[in-house]
């Protein structure tokens, strides 16, 4: 297949990493990184382990690719929409990213939508390398334009590639269990400025890490999407604990000085809980807009 990964941060060139292997990727990310790949390859360290020779570019390419990968931050997403907007009709779009909506948005343009999620934590680390942190779960499901063959075919090329891949009929419960499970973590790993193990390691943030979760369930069920609250309480912490090395994306952007995507995460929770107090996220949520406010600006 020939594939555009649009947004290559952390999970994008991971992903774009490994698919180079068996398939025709293009990267697309910022001057730094796309140089430093040319220059050197992609270096992909951690769980697992590659050196990618991957195509890597600054600007979108003319020729349609078959499948996009948007990986962008979900703040970005409508900019990205846009710069593809050449490829809405001929391409399958995929979104990986963090938060709720940018499946949505997609749609709204694009012809044929996948959408998914995946648990594997990876670190930014520097221009041209990245760090698989914790292995994860990866789930994908169709959304618009496409037969379940198609989600297939994707989710086989995944797995081959060394991404093992599950396809879902209920991808949008997927979304909102992965939000969720992030709403628990990536706030309180970026206030604290710690690793996700650590939310498991002490009985106290545990206790945090399980009130925003079973909130999280709370404002699923207020968007008729229905989450156990033991259940995903549980996967908050084995999703920590698996990734216990990783630092969170949302910590990653606090220390770059870079604004985070609590918005389309915790914010998203309680704009669905419509009006029911969950003062654990609400708290978090205030937490981290002040984290923001007070950092100086990255790149």
């Amino acid at each position: 297949m020939k594939i555009l990964v649009f947004g290559a941060g952390a999970i994008g060139s991971w992903l774009g990493g490994f698919l180079s292997v068996k398939h025709e990727v293009t990267l697309v990310g910022r001057r730094a990184h796309v140089d430093a790949i040319r220059e050197r390859g992609l270096r992909i360290s951690g769980r697992a382990t590659l050196l990618a020779h991957v195509a890597a570019t600054t600007r979108v390419p003319q020729d349609p690719p078959d499948v996009i990968f948007v990986t962008t931050k979900s703040y970005d997403t409508a900019t990205a929409v846009d710069a593809l907007r050449a490829f809405w009709r001929r391409s399958t779009f995929v979104t990986l990213q963090n938060g709720l909506g940018n499946a949505e948005r997609l749609a709204a343009d694009a012809d044929r939508v996948i959408a998914g999620t995946t648990t594997h934590g990876v670190t930014f680390v520097g221009p041209g390398e990245v760090v698989h942190a914790g292995a994860g779960e990866t789930r994908i499901g169709g959304v618009k334009g496409v037969a379940r063959t198609d989600v297939e075919r994707l989710a086989n090329a995944l797995t081959a590639a060394g991404i093992p891949t599950a396809v879902t009929d209920d991808v949008r419960r997927d979304l909102w269990a992965k939000a969720v499970v992030n709403a628990a973590i990536n706030p309180l790993t970026a206030v604290l400025r710690v690793r996700n193990g650590d939310l498991v390691r002490h009985d106290d943030l545990r206790a945090l890490l399980d009130r925003l979760a079973r909130e999280g369930a709370v404002a699923a069920r207020a968007a008729g999407v229905d989450l156990d609250p033991d259940g995903i309480a549980a996967k908050a912490a084995e999703v920590a604990a698996r990734t216990a090395e990783n630092r969170s994306s949302m910590l990653q952007d606090v220390e770059r000085g870079r604004r985070t995507e609590v918005e389309a995460i915790t914010g998203e929770l309680l704009r669905a809980a419509r009006g029911v107090v969950l003062p654990y996220n609400e708290s978090i949520y205030a937490l981290v807009r002040g984290v923001e406010r007070t950092l100086p600006r990255g790149s």
